[in-house]
Order: structure tokens, then sequence, then C-alpha cells
């Protein structure tokens, strides 16, 4: 239960930093003001880093009393080199804030940026290398896990090369949102009734476990259930987003498309009450039969002179 915890724990805590990061491109900033929202972030990440760096040197302590598991006080470690820039960006964050009481100068948002970035490489890395045991079941929840955390990194990575877009912000919402809701699925399907069956999980200590299938058709089962999972997290992400994008569209309202047609016939000092279809018509019948009766007099008096000059003979 212990692993449960951590892993729900942790999920919850990204999908509040989500949750954060979509507000302040919505217009729930007209509610919240901005510095309250980046004081909340920056606490939030403060806060889950800090319970990362705690969980881990508690549990390397712990597994250190285990002679059994060699490898046990080793793995929680690995883990700070990725929660230590998370730390790092959520104080420089504070510090940088306008209503700090420590005179430090503040940090551009770029800076900031740069080493969540680099946060975000170092969470990659240590998932991507973490293949412990190559027939575990797990591999396949930690390489799907790599999706979500690539999302956030390229997001801030555009988001420094422009930074007053909001689809940086819009993906990093996303992909964080992702990582949330894969997490608490991990723990379930680790530690409860939630595991595919034919599949159990093997602890050599609190830290060190393996999940083993007996035969070769559940392992690659095991596998297939963790990618439609993944799937289903994706497409609940996917409606969430539009129901949202629904909502939001629908309280700025839809008139607003019309309005550049006003704004051209204003131009064009043509009145909108006047304007017909009749009107480009009736224009060109009125030239046409213009047209027709030039053409007939210039017909009709070369024979008007012809017959006077007969009439004078």
């Amino acid at each position: 239960m212990a692993g449960l915890f951590a892993f729900s724990l942790a999920g919850l805590g990204f999908l509040f930093l989500g949750a954060l990061e979509s507000l302040s491109i919505s217009t729930a900033p007209a509610l919240l003001p901005s510095p309250l929202l980046l004081r909340l972030r920056f606490i939030s990440a403060l806060l889950l880093s800090s319970l990362s760096l705690v969980s881990s040197l508690v549990s390397s302590l712990s597994s250190a009393e285990s002679t059994a598991d060699p490898l046990g006080p080793s793995l929680p470690l690995s883990s700070l080199t990725a929660a230590a820039p998370f730390l790092l960006y959520s104080l420089a964050g504070l510090l940088s804030l306008p209503s700090s009481s420590l005179l430090v100068n503040p940090f551009p948002s770029s800076l900031l940026d740069l080493v969540l970035l680099f946060s975000f490489g170092q969470e990659f890395l240590l998932f991507h290398f973490r293949r412990k045991d190559l027939d575990g079941v797990e591999n396949r929840y930690f390489d799907l896990l790599l999706v979500p955390i690539l999302v956030c990194a390229i997001s801030t990575l555009l988001a420094i090369a422009r930074p007053r877009s909001p689809a940086p912000c819009i993906a990093r919402a996303a992909g964080l949102a992702l990582h949330g809701t894969w997490l608490i699925q991990m723990g379930f399907s680790f530690f409860t009734n939630l595991i595919a069956h034919g599949c159990s999980v093997h602890e050599r200590s609190a830290t060190n476990y393996t999940i083993k299938c007996k035969t070769h058709e559940d392992y690659h089962r095991g596998r297939a259930i963790a990618t439609l999972q993944f799937n289903c997290h994706l497409a609940f992400l996917i409606l969430v987003g539009a129901a949202a994008y629904g909502v939001l569209a629908g309280r700025t309202g839809g008139s607003a498309g019309y309005r550049p047609l006003s704004k051209e016939l204003q131009m064009t000092d043509a009145s909108p009450s006047n304007f017909t279809l009749d009107s480009d018509e009736e224009e060109e019948i009125e030239a046409a039969e213009t047209k027709g009766t030039k053409q007939h007099q210039d017909v009709v008096l070369p024979v008007v002179e012809i017959e006077s000059s007969n009439g004078s003979h």
C-alpha cells in the first residue's frame, strides 16, 4: 500500500500542476490574480519535489537495514537527480515573485523555463534507463510514462522560443495532466487487484520490485493491457480538453465572427440597409439599355442624312 500511496500522491500533484497551468491560459485569471497563480504553482512544485526527496531518503535508509537486497538502498537515490532540479525551479520561481521580501533580483522567465526543461530532461533519462529487470511488465508502464514527459519538455522548449504564445502552455498543461493520471494508473496496476491476469508483484524490498508473469502469453497480454490503458487515458484527456474548450467558447460568444462584415461595409461607405442582391443586376440592365439606345442612334442618323440629301435634288 505504500507504493500505491506514493504513486497516487505524485499523480495528484502533477494533476494539480496541470490544472494551474491551464488556469493561467484561460479566463480564470480574471477571478484569480496572476501572481497568486504563480505562487500556487511554485509552492505546489516545491511541495511535490520536497516530498519526493524525503520519500527517496527515507526509502533508502529503510532499505539499507535489510541485507537481503543489496540493490534496494541505491534505487531510491536515483530519483534525487530528477527531484533536485524541480526543487531548484520552485525556489527560484518563488524568489522571482514581485511580492518576495528577499532582496534578490527576479530571474527572467526564460531562465526559469530553462531550469524546468533541464528538470524534465533529467526525469526522462531517469525512467528511460530504469530497466533493471528486462522481463518485468512494469517496463512497459515506464516506457509509456516517457510520452507525457517528452511532451512537457518539448512544450517548455517552445515556451522559451515563443514566450507570448499560449500553445506551449496548453501542451504543457496536457502533458502534466497525462503525467498525473498515468502515475495513478501505475499505482493501481502495480499494487492492487487491477494487475494483469497471470502476473504478480515480486518485492525484494519496498523500492525494488518486479511484475512477473507466469507464461509468455501473459507477459504479452500484460504489455498490451498497459498500452490499452494508456490509450484510454489519452482519449479521456482529449474529451476533457474538448469539453473545456466548448465551455470557454460558449462564454465568449459566437457573434465575434460576423463583425468584419460590418467593418468592410463601413470602409466602403455603403449602408447595410441599402445593400440588396438586385442592385447589381439593375445597374447591368440600365447600362445595357443605354448602350443599345446609343448604337441605335448611330445607325439611324446616317439614313436620315441620305434621305434629306435625296429630297434636295
